[in-house]
């Protein structure tokens, strides 16, 4: 790989992760959805210190290694993807529970209104 490409990939990982650990200092991004990007930019990393091997492997599955690096980047989005699908279906289920005990709640203060009112 060029010295330019390391140099440009170095200096990406690096943005990102300073990005990801001062949005989560500011307490814009929580800690959970940090620690993928966090890996991601690890990942990014590896990739560059380990051209080599990504070489070798590329080559295990008949494929360039850009190819391989598009298909990992593929992937991470999966990963995004789907823990952002499981984040999304726990708080569906947080708010129907909430929407069912504030329903109780208003029927109980209905209730008492109406014994206290006779």
């Amino acid at each position: 790989m060029p010295r330019v490409q390391q140099l440009f990939f170095y200096i990406v990982a690096i943005f990102l992760l300073v990005l990801i650990l001062n949005l989560v200092r500011k307490r814009k991004l929580r800690e959970n959805y940090s620690l993928l990007w966090i890996f991601i930019s690890f990942v990014l990393m590896l990739i560059v210190l380990m051209y080599p091997l990504l070489v070798k492997f590329s080559n295990y599955f008949l494929a360039n290694p850009t190819s391989m690096i598009m298909f990992c980047g593929m992937m991470a989005l999966l990963l995004l993807i789907l823990q952002l699908c499981l984040m999304n279906s726990v708080q569906a289920t947080q708010i129907k529970n909430l929407v069912q005990k504030i329903t109780l709640l208003e029927e109980k203060i209905v209730h008492l209104k109406d014994t206290s009112s006779k």
